[in-house]
């Protein structure tokens, strides 16, 4: 059933066509093995596993790589972490969303069943594991065994994680899929959160994020999450760490970028604070929408976070208070700076206040599609858009102020428009900071 690829000595493997009697469906497993591995062959390995797993290690037509292999390698190489094993598991076409959602009465207002969740999460522990197990050299037991997952692979990473912490010590939930957040046909927000609050504290340590350009896939969401996760008894910095990553969007190249993060804070050393960065919106309103600043703490190592906590000094605490977690109370217009200090490193941003912000602003999508494209019910541009006739696509939406949107221009999953390249551009991107009227031209679809 293995399969060798030729890549770095042979340690990247597949297992195609891996059989699930659980979910009567088979799947390709991909399973890296460390610098080391056929070295010292009486070592055993700690272990990630990986949803997903097609875009793990390699790229195809629906999706970037997140060349975790590289990552591992390079931590590995500069000392920052010990040698593990990763395992990416595929999706089986579409089934995806049914085996990463797990059953909840949420579920129902937001998405049509089946929700496969709790068999998806059998396939993982009885079935794939015990096969890893088996045929590789690994350490077992929740300290030494890990689950990461971004977008829908989030939320099952979360679910299984909090349902089985006897087995997995270790979750990354990236960019998570919390929330149902779209437009309904008047361009109004709607918000469905659909996932399942375990409010407990098992002994697990939890890694949660997510990108500053997602769009819909809100910061809120994951800053909320971890406020709740904080009230269950978890300790920022300790056995949760967030990040929200500035101008990040919801793809696999942005998810790469971060991974090394998590990676060292399961199984590396993270270091100490070097440096912090205040970022964030830079204007509040006396009125309008509650804005935070986000303070980005870097690492010796390499390792990033958000300081969910800080010391905050206002030069002008008549115009302005900052909480401890970052939020931002204006209370008369002006500008002032705000100092922030974590460990011995220190930042300052200048904050503008204003008498207003508005909550919502409007914003207008148009697209201009090639003569060749057949007509689709809708395409996705930030925000979603219908046939308009003559070759165009148009859409309107009332967005959160300051919500920042990067894409491509897409007509399903993994469908997206094809950039010029020679443009110089690889996503296209706005921020919701006033009403906007927008046209995009897609040049052509990849194949």
């Amino acid at each position: 059933m293995v399969h060798s690829k030729s890549w770095h000595d042979q340690r990247l493997v597949e297992i195609p066509h891996f059989p699930s009697e659980i979910l009567g469906n088979t799947r390709s497993l991909f399973v890296y093995l460390p610098p080391d591995y056929h070295e010292k062959t009486e070592r055993r390995y700690a272990v990630l596993y990986m949803h997903d797993g097609q875009h793990v290690f390699s790229a195809d037509a629906a999706g970037e790589s997140w060349d975790m292999h590289v990552t591992a390698d390079r931590l590995v190489a500069e000392g920052r972490m010990d040698g593990i094993l990763i395992v990416g598991i595929a999706t089986v076409p579409d089934q995806r969303l049914n085996e990463y959602f797990h059953e909840h009465p949420n579920m129902h207002l937001a998405f049509k069943p089946p929700f496969d969740g709790d068999r998806y999460e059998a396939f993982v522990i009885d079935e794939v594991m015990p096969y890893i197990n088996r045929t590789f050299r690994t350490l077992t037991g929740p300290e030494h065994t890990a689950m990461m997952g971004s977008s829908a692979g989030g939320i099952v990473t979360y679910n299984i994680g909090f349902r089985r912490p006897d087995v997995f010590g270790h979750i990354a939930v990236m960019s998570p899929y919390f929330v149902k957040a779209d437009f309904d046909e008047k361009g109004e927000l709607r918000e469905i959160p659909f996932y399942h609050r375990y409010g407990t504290h098992p002994k697990l340590r939890v890694w949660l994020d997510m990108g500053g350009a997602e769009g819909a896939f809100m910061e809120k969401y994951a800053r909320e999450e971890a406020e709740r996760l904080v009230a269950d008894g978890f300790v920022p910095g300790e056995d949760l760490m967030l990040y929200l990553h500035p101008g990040a969007g919801h793809s696999q190249s942005d998810w790469a970028a971060r991974a090394h993060a998590p990676l060292l804070y399961f199984f590396g050393r993270i270091g100490e604070p070097e440096a912090l960065e205040i970022c964030g919106d830079d204007i509040v309103g006396v009125k309008g929408p509650l804005k935070r600043i986000n303070p980005v703490v870097t690492y010796t190592s390499g390792f990033v976070q958000t300081a969910m906590r800080g010391t905050y000094t206002v030069l002008d605490p008549q115009l302005l208070e900052v909480k401890p977690d970052g939020t931002l109370i204006a209370k008369s217009p002006g500008t002032t700076r705000v100092i922030v200090q974590y460990g011995n490193c220190t930042a300052d941003k200048e904050i503008t206040i204003v008498d207003a912000l508005p909550e919502r602003v409007n914003v207008t999508v148009t697209v201009k599609v090639p003569a060749s494209t057949p007509t689709y019910p809708s395409l996705y541009a930030g925000i979603e858009v219908k046939p308009a006739g003559d070759g165009l696509y148009k859409g309107s939406a009332m967005i959160p102020h300051g919500l920042t949107f990067t894409f491509k221009v897409s007509h399903g999953f993994g469908r997206h428009e094809r950039l010029k390249p020679d443009s110089g551009i690889t996503r296209r991107s706005f921020v919701a900071s006033s009403d906007q009227e927008l046209y995009y031209e897609v040049e052509g679809w990849e194949i």
